[in-house]
């Protein structure tokens, strides 16, 4: 794990996130009181696309070191979509999953402090990626 912390970083995930109608998955599970349960879990699409922009964020934090710093810290995200053929998104559908994916990495370590911008979805047919530019918003 990289030491150093950085004020802004910019990445690029060779992926677009699922929509939030493909995030989920209905299960069932049993609970500790030995009861079946309905529930959600994440689909392997969500999975891949946290692993990814894990694997793409190349280990490096914006995340104040001091517990301190962490209470009072807001983060800035923006967001850049490149459809490839035949896909389909809603921006606003893109949000919750690649914020979550950003504390999943260990970018940021709480998507409450997160103030996020969605720039409609573009097309690139043969490149469809998702831009990011993560900064920290010191007062």
């Amino acid at each position: 794990m990289n030491e150093e912390i950085e004020k802004e970083i910019s990445f690029v995930v060779p992926l677009v996130p699922p929509s939030v109608n493909h995030t989920y998955l209905p299960t069932m599970y049993t609970g500790r009181d030995g009861y079946g349960h309905r529930g959600r879990k994440l689909s392997k699409q969500a999975i891949a696309y946290k692993h990814a922009v894990a694997i793409f964020s190349r280990g490096r934090t914006i995340t104040p070191a001091s517990e301190k710093d962490r209470r009072t810290v807001r983060y800035g995200v923006e967001l850049r979509l490149y459809l490839g053929k035949n896909q389909r998104l809603d921006g606003d559908n893109a949000g919750k999953l690649a914020i979550d994916a950003l504390v999943y990495a260990g970018v940021i370590h709480a998507d409450h402090r997160v103030g996020f911008t969605v720039h409609p979805p573009e097309r690139d047919w043969d490149n469809p990626r998702t831009e990011y530019r993560v900064w920290r918003m010191d007062d």
